[in-house]
């Protein structure tokens, strides 16, 4: 189990980076940071994946509730700064 947890940990640490990047992307090109129609994409989707690995539904929505929520954090925080 600790090395599963890890590897999530990794894959988040991977995905937030990419947050970064993305970040810097919509800064410099004044690209509005907030998609909604991308994150409501993102949310069916993952939970789709989610249901065929026998992954409830509810739970895959409550994950990638929080992980959008810091994706959205972080972005906020690189987008503001000077």
């Amino acid at each position: 189990m600790d090395a599963l947890d890890e590897q999530i940990i990794e894959a988040l640490s991977k995905r937030f980076q990419v947050c970064r990047e993305v970040a810097h992307f919509k800064k410099t090109e004044k690209i509005p940071m907030m998609q909604p129609g991308r994150v409501e994409e993102v949310k069916k989707r993952r939970q789709d994946l989610g249901f065929q690995k026998r992954i409830s539904k509810d739970f895959m929505l409550d994950l990638y509730d929080l992980i959008i929520q810091e994706s959205c954090r972080i972005e906020d925080e690189i987008i503001e700064e000077n």
